[in-house]
């Protein structure tokens, strides 16, 4: 009976753990969402809600270039070993 009991106690423990962990990273989402949102909002000039103003869309399409041109700096096999001889 005591096996039976505990058994139970644990299989709604995890239970409330599971769904505790899950809300838990519902709200994390949520919060990270809209963070990226106002982000964005304060960097790129709007002139309504989801439409760029002319520089904000300058300015958007200009970062995406840079980061771009980053990421293939940093794949690029010459520059790594350009940068080993630093």
């Amino acid at each position: 009976m005591d096996i039976i009991l505990s058994l139970c106690v644990l299989v709604v423990g995890v239970f409330f753990a599971y769904r505790a962990n899950r809300s838990s990273r519902e709200k994390d989402s949520k919060a990270i969402e809209k963070e990226v949102d106002n982000d964005f909002k304060e960097e790129f000039e709007q002139k309504t809600v989801n439409e760029l103003s002319g520089r904000g869309m300058r300015n958007l399409v200009d970062w995406m270039e840079d980061d771009l041109r980053e990421r293939k700096l940093e794949q690029s096999e010459e520059i790594e070993s350009f940068n080993e001889l630093k």
